[in-house]
C-alpha cells in the first residue's frame, strides 16, 4: 500500500505548480490483482560466475604468481571484496526472476521488486566508479613495461617477467569484474523491462475489460437497497474510528488550527490579489502585465485552502494510526475537494467574468461567466462522482452501486465537456492577446475523446470511460495551466524590456541595461522558463497515464546523466554543461578582445585597419578555444577530428566548396589587408565604403546608403579598385567647354584659382589645367585637383559654382551663349550629363550654362547645385 503522507504531498505540489492534483491512482484502483507474468519476460543475461573472475588458470611463462595475494589488492583498490559482491548481486537477480514468474502479482507487489532492482543498480554503478580508476592505473603500468620480448629475441629479466606477469593477471581481474558489472547490469535493464511490461499489460486489460450485465433489470432494480446499506457502512467505519481514537481533543484542536490557517491565508490571498489586480494608469492593463499576474493570482486563490487540508490530514496522519480504509476515504475527500477549488481558481482567472480587463483570453462577458459556470460544474461532479466511487469501493458496496455511480458519470462529465466546446467565445481580439488557432487543433481530439467515453460507457467498458473522462479533465486541465504558465513566461519576458514594468526598471537602474540589451536578454530568458515549464509538466502528464514516480525518475536520470545509442553514450547534462564552457569561453575571449582593442591597439597608436584586422582575427581564434573546450569537456576525443576533417573535405568537394572559399578568403582579407574596413573600394560595378568583413562575404555601404554583401573569394580572384589603399588622396577631373574666341590661358588662370582657393583641394600635388581638344563649338579644357577623401564632401560640386560664378564676372561664354548652340528644350528633351568633356556637338547640355524654365527665365545656382551634385 502506497504512503498516504507522501502521496498526498505528491497531490499538493502538483496543484501549487500546474493547479491540479494528480489523479493517477485512480485506474490503477481498478483491480488488485494481476494477470500471471511471462516466464519468458526477463530473460536471463550472460552473466560471470565468481570462478570466471580468474582471467589466468595457467601461465604459460612458467612463472609461479601468488594469485590470493593480488586478488586480496584487486580488493584494497577496489574497497569491497569484488567476488562476494558480485555473486550477491546475481543471487539477488536470480531471486527477483524468480518472483516476476509468480501469478497474480499486485501493484505494490511489482513496485516492491522496482525499488529492489533500482538498488542493485545503485549498488553496481558505485562499484563500477570504484573499479574504474584502479583499473585505468593497472592498465597504464603493463603498458610502461611495452610488450613482451618475441620469439627469437633476447628474454627480458626474471623481474621485469614477474612484475609483467602480476599486472597482466591483476588487469585480467579487474577487467573480468568489469564484464561481470556490464552483465550485471544489462540484467537488472531487463528484469525492470519485464516488470513494465507486467504493468501494462495488467493496465490494458482492466481498461479492456468488459463490466457484465450493465443493462441487467437485477442490476438497477435493487439500486434503492444497496444505497442505504452502503452509507450506513461509511457511517459505522468513521464513527467507529472516532469512538476508538484515543486523542479527540487533539484532533478537535488540529481541526481548529487548520480553520484558523484557512481565515489567515484567505486575508492574505485577498490582500494580494488586489495587488496583483492593481493597474494605477489610465486604460487596462497591458497584455504583459495580465499575463504575468496570472500564475501568482491562481496560486493565491488555491493556496488558502489547499495548505489547511494538507495540514490537516498530515497532523491526522501523523499523530495517529488510521485504519487502512478510513486513510483512503480522507485522502480521496482532501484530493477532490483541492481538486474542485483548483479548477475554479484556474478558470477564474484566466477568463476573470467580473474583471474584463484582466482576461486572458479573447471571450465576450457572457460567454466568460458561461465557460465559468460549466466548469464549475464540471469539477464538482467528477469531485464529486470520483469520491463516491473510491467510497463504494472501499467499503465494498455491492456491485450495483459502483456500476450506478460510475456509468452515468461517465456520460455526464462527457455532455458537459461538450458543451464547453459548444460555447462560442465572441471575444474581441485586443492588443497582445495570443491567438487561440490552437483551440482549433484541440477540438478534433477533444471530440474524439467524448466519443470515445459515451461509446465504452454505452458498450459496458466502464474503466476504459472512466480512464478517458479523467483524461479530459485532469490531463486537459494540466494543459490548460502549461498554457496559463507559459503565457506567464511571456509576459514576464515582455515586462523585461518595458521601462513601466518594475523589473525593467529594475534592470535598467541597478544593472545599466539599455531597452536593446533587455530585449536581447528576454530571449534566453524566455527560452529557459519555457524549457522548464515544460520538462515539469511532462511528468505530471505521464501519472495520469499509468506511469509510475520510480519509470518517470529513471527516464529523466538517463535523458540528463546519460543513455545510449548504439554504442555511443548521450547525456544532456554534458551537453548543456559544454554549451556553458562554450558561452563562458566565447565570453572571455570577447572581452580579450575588446580589452586588446582599447588598452592595447589603440594606445599603440596602430592604424584603424590594422586595429580591425587583429581584432577579429583575435575573435576567431577566441571561437576556435571555446570550442574546443567545449569539446574537451564533453568527452570528445580531439583526435577523432581527423575523421570529422575527412568527412568534412567530401562535403567541401561536393556542396561546400564555395563556403569554405569564402571563409578561407576572408583569412587572406584580414591578413594582407588588400581591403580594410573604412576603405573607398570599386568592385563588380559598385563603389562603397567597406563596413564590415565577416567569414563569408565583405559588406560595403554605397553612397545611396545602400548594404553590399560581396563574397569574399571575389574580393581575391577578381579585379578590385581601392582608392584609399595607401592614403585617402584622389584626384577629380571636371571637364570646362568655352566658346571659340575665349582666351584659353585666362580660362586656365580663373581654373587654377578657382582650385586653389577651394579649401578641400590639394596644394601637393597642385592643381592642373589642360586644354584637351577644339571643339566644333568650343574649347575643351579639364580641371584637375587632388582631394582628402576623408575630409572633402561635394567638393566637385563646390568647384563647378565657383566656376560659373567666376566665368559670370570675367564675362567668359560658353556656347550655349552662341547662335546655332544647343537649345534648352533639346537639353531638357536628352536629360543631364555633367562632366563628360565631350562639348555640345552632340546636343548634351555643358554644366557651365544656366538652363532655361519654360517661361524663359534662367534656373538658379542653387537649384543647379543640387542637379549637378551627382557629378560630385
Amino acid at each position: 500500500m502506497f504512503d498516504r503522507v507522501q502521496d498526498f504531498t505528491r497531490v499538493l505540489l502538483t496543484v501549487l505548480l500546474l493547479g491540479v492534483a494528480g489523479a493517477a491512482g485512480a485506474a490503477a484502483q481498478t483491480t488488485q490483482t494481476s494477470a500471471p507474468a511471462d516466464p519468458g519476460a526477463a530473460p536471463q543475461a550472460a552473466s560471470t560466475s565468481p570462478a570466471q573472475l580468474d582471467p589466468h588458470p595457467a601461465n604459460p611463462a612458467g612463472l609461479q604468481i601468488d594469485k590470493a595475494e593480488i586478488t586480496a589488492r584487486a580488493n584494497r583498490d577496489v574497497g569491497v571484496n569484488v567476488e562476494t559482491t558480485i555473486a550477491g548481486w546475481q543471487r539477488e537477480l536470480e531471486r527477483l526472476e524468480n518472483n516476476l514468474r509468480g501469478p497474480r502479482l499486485r501493484y505494490s507487489q511489482l513496485n516492491g521488486f522496482r525499488d529492489e532492482l533500482q538498488r542493485v543498480r545503485s549498488e553496481i554503478e558505485e562499484f563500477s566508479n570504484r573499479l574504474q580508476a584502479p583499473l585505468t592505473a593497472a592498465k597504464a603500468q603493463l603498458d610502461l613495461l611495452g610488450p613482451a620480448p618475441a620469439a627469437g629475441q633476447a628474454p627480458e629479466a626474471e623481474t621485469v617477467a614477474r612484475n609483467r606477469t602480476d599486472l597482466s593477471y591483476h588487469v585480467g581481474l579487474l577487467s573480468a569484474a568489469q564484464a561481470a558489472v556490464h552483465s550485471s547490469d544489462l540484467r537488472v535493464e531487463q528484469l525492470i523491462n519485464a516488470i513494465q511490461d507486467i504493468r501494462r499489460k495488467n493496465f490494458t486489460s482492466n481498461l479492456f475489460q468488459p463490466v457484465p450485465g450493465i443493462y441487467a433489470y437485477q442490476t438497477w432494480a435493487r439500486l434503492p437497497d444497496y444505497v442505504p446499506i452502503a452509507t450506513s457502512r461509511v457511517r459505522d467505519l468513521l464513527s467507529g474510528w472516532w469512538t476508538n481514537a484515543p486523542n479527540q481533543d487533539e484532533i478537535a484542536r488540529v481541526v481548529l488550527e487548520a480553520a484558523l490557517m484557512w481565515l489567515i491565508l484567505t486575508a492574505a490571498a485577498w490582500y494580494g490579489v488586489r495587488r496583483l489586480r492593481h493597474w494605477p494608469h489610465a486604460g487596462e492593463p497591458p497584455f504583459w502585465r495580465r499575463a504575468s499576474s496570472a500564475a501568482g493570482v491562481v496560486a493565491l486563490r488555491i493556496v488558502p485552502l489547499a495548505a489547511p487540508i494538507v495540514f490537516l490530514y498530515a497532523m491526522i496522519t501523523e499523530a495517529h494510526t488510521l485504519p487502512e480504509r478510513v486513510d483512503w476515504i480522507l485522502y480521496a475527500a482532501a484530493q477532490s475537494t483541492i481538486i474542485v477549488f483548483a479548477l475554479n481558481a484556474l478558470v477564474t482567472t484566466v477568463f476573470a467574468p467580473a474583471a474584463a480587463h484582466w482576461r486572458l483570453i479573447p471571450a465576450s462577458d457572457r460567454a466568460a461567466r458561461r465557460i465559468c459556470g460549466l466548469v464549475l460544474t464540471l469539477a464538482v461532479v467528477y469531485g464529486l462522482t470520483t469520491l463516491i466511487y473510491s467510497v463504494t469501493r472501499i467499503v465494498q458496496a455491492p456491485f450495483a452501486l459502483t456500476v450506478a455511480v460510475a456509468f452515468p458519470a461517465s456520460l455526464l462529465l462527457a455532455g458537459i465537456v461538450a458543451v464547453i466546446l459548444l460555447t462560442s467565445l465572441n471575444g474581441e481580439q485586443r492588443d497582445g492577446m495570443p491567438s487561440l488557432r490552437w483551440l482549433t487543433a484541440l477540438r478534433i481530439p477533444t471530440w474524439i475523446a467524448i466519443a470515445g467515453v459515451v461509446v465504452s460507457a454505452l458498450a459496458g467498458y466502464l474503466a476504459l470511460s472512466r480512464f478517458l473522462a479523467q483524461q479530459l479533465i485532469v490531463t486537459g486541465s494540466i494543459l490548460a495551466l502549461v498554457y496559463l504558465l507559459l503565457l506567464w513566461v511571456d509576459g514576464f519576458t515582455q515586462a523585461l524590456a518595458d521601462d513601466g514594468a518594475a523589473t525593467g526598471r529594475f534592470l535598467e537602474q541597478r544593472a545599466g541595461l539599455g531597452q536593446r540589451r533587455r530585449e536581447q536578454l528576454a530571449l534566453p530568458v524566455g527560452l529557459f522558463l519555457k524549457t522548464a515549464v515544460l520538462v515539469l509538466s511532462v511528468p505530471l502528464i505521464l501519472l495520469q497515464w499509468g506511469y509510475t514516480w520510480p519509470d518517470i525518475y529513471e527516464w529523466y536520470r538517463q535523458l540528463f546523466f546519460g543513455f545510449h545509442i548504439g554504442n555511443t553514450q548521450v547525456s544532456f547534462a554534458v551537453v548543456l554543461a559544454s554549451l556553458i564552457v562554450f558561452g563562458v569561453a566565447y565570453a572571455a575571449a570577447r572581452l580579450f578582445q575588446g580589452w586588446l582593442d582599447t588598452r592595447v591597439l589603440k594606445r599603440a597608436g596602430i592604424s584603424g585597419g590594422v586595429r580591425d584586422s587583429i581584432r577579429i582575427g583575435v575573435g576567431y581564434v577566441g571561437i576556435v578555444i571555446a570550442a574546443l573546450a567545449a569539446f574537451s569537456y564533453a568527452g570528445f576525443n580531439l583526435s577523432n577530428l581527423a575523421i570529422v576533417a575527412g568527412a568534412f573535405s567530401v562535403g567541401i568537394g561536393f556542396g561546400l566548396q564555395s563556403v569554405v572559399n569564402n571563409f578561407v578568403s576572408g583569412l587572406i582579407l584580414l591578413a594582407e589587408r588588400p581591403i580594410k574596413v573604412g576603405d573607398l573600394v570599386m568592385v563588380g560595378g559598385e563603389e562603397g565604403t567597406v563596413r564590415k568583413i565577416s567569414v563569408r562575404s565583405t559588406e560595403v555601404e554605397t553612397s545611396e546608403r545602400a548594404r553590399v554583401l560581396i563574397p569574399n573569394s571575389y574580393l581575391i580572384t577578381e579585379k578590385v579598385k581601392n582608392w584609399t589603399l595607401r592614403d585617402n588622396l584622389r584626384r577629380i577631373a571636371i571637364a570646362v567647354p568655352v566658346a571659340h574666341g575665349s582666351d584659353p590661358r585666362e580660362v586656365k588662370a580663373i581654373l587654377l584659382k578657382v582650385a586653389q582657393d577651394n579649401p578641400n583641394v590639394m596644394t601637393t600635388p597642385a592643381p592642373s589645367v589642360e586644354l584637351e581638344d577644339f571643339g566644333a563649338d568650343s574649347l575643351q579644357l579639364k580641371l584637375y585637383a587632388f582631394i582628402d577623401l576623408s575630409r572633402s564632401s561635394g567638393t566637385s560640386t563646390d568647384l563647378r559654382i565657383t566656376i560659373l560664378e567666376a566665368f559670370s564676372a570675367a564675362g567668359i561664354t560658353t556656347p550655349w551663349g552662341r547662335t546655332g548652340a544647343a537649345t534648352p528644350e533639346a537639353t531638357m528633351q536628352q536629360g543631364p550629363s555633367f562632366g563628360n568633356g565631350k562639348g555640345s556637338a552632340k546636343g548634351t547640355p555643358h554644366p557651365l550654362q544656366l538652363p532655361e524654365r519654360q517661361d524663359g527665365s534662367l534656373v538658379s545656382a542653387a537649384a543647379l547645385r543640387v542637379r549637378t551634385s551627382v557629378a560630385g
